[in-house]
């Protein structure tokens, strides 16, 4: 499985489209066969700071996923409407099977 997180901070100004942008992602990403769970939060200690959470099957399902232009539309506005640079991690997680 591979885990995907990431972040990023928005001002005030910016907050309506980047919401926009970001549920769309997030509705769009669950409906890809590869996806097990797609989730954004928002930090409530500190407003305007936002949170992704993404698993997903395997490294195919994810290379899938960042081809979608929708995929390319978000992190393009993600980059345009946060304050400094978004934040991404990906990590490959073994799952013990019982």
């Amino acid at each position: 499985m591979i885990v995907i997180t990431g972040a990023a901070r928005v001002g005030e100004k910016n907050r309506a489209a980047f919401e926009t942008v970001a549920e769309r992602q997030v509705r769009l990403s669950r409906a890809e066969p590869g996806n097990i769970s797609y989730s954004w939060f928002e930090d409530r200690m500190e407003p305007g700071r936002f949170f992704f959470y993404e698993e997903w099957r395997d490294r195919d399902a994810v290379d899938f996923h960042f081809a979608q232009d929708y995929c390319h539309e978000f992190m393009e506005a993600a980059r345009r409407l946060a304050e400094g640079e978004p934040e991404i991690a990906i990590r490959e997680i073994m799952v013990k099977q019982r």
